[in-house]
């Protein structure tokens, strides 16, 4: 349950990101509005390979992007069913297994082993910083970008938080 809150505001901010661009994608130039897709693209990718480690279930990726840009539409889709996958396996993971460790190989072909609460920080961290990647390029064309903080996200959801004490 610890990890609860940080994938319902991954989601969040995935959400409010996504509605940004996809309400301005338009007035970006044609590498930058590339760019944008395939940044977030790259995290949903990344996000079902490790779903797939975590749940042991075949992965559906054999890179850490896909060779396609997918369409507004389509990424929606996949950040949508990963974010809610990770919300509900948060919601009920127990500590001990966030300690069983997985071993794994990369896409680049390396071998690896992460414990599942390591695989989840990873998550977090990755998804964070490549949504703010695609946030900078709506900054640096001077459109409007997300205030997705994770402390309005907690504010929205329990508005007393705001209240004096």
């Amino acid at each position: 349950m610890r990890y609860a809150n940080a994938f319902r505001y991954k989601q969040w901010a995935n959400i409010e990101l996504l509605s940004f661009g996809e309400r301005q994608i338009h007035l970006l130039p044609e590498g930058d509005a590339n760019f944008f897709i395939r940044i977030l693209n790259h995290t949903a990718v990344v996000d079902s390979i490790f779903i797939s480690r975590i749940s042991g279930t075949q992965e559906q990726f054999s890179a850490d992007n896909t060779i396609e840009t997918p369409s507004f539409s389509e990424l929606r889709g996949r950040m949508g069913l990963n974010d809610s996958w990770l919300v509900k396996f948060t919601e009920s993971v127990s500590s001990n297994d966030l300690d069983r460790i997985i071993s794994f190989q990369f896409t680049d072909g390396d071998f690896g082993q992460l414990s599942i609460d390591e695989i989840l920080l990873h998550l977090l961290t990755h998804g964070s910083n490549h949504r703010g990647m695609a946030s900078r390029v709506l900054a640096e064309n001077g459109l409007e970008r997300p205030k997705d903080t994770f402390t309005r996200f907690l504010h929205e959801l329990e508005p007393f938080r705001r209240e004096a004490t």
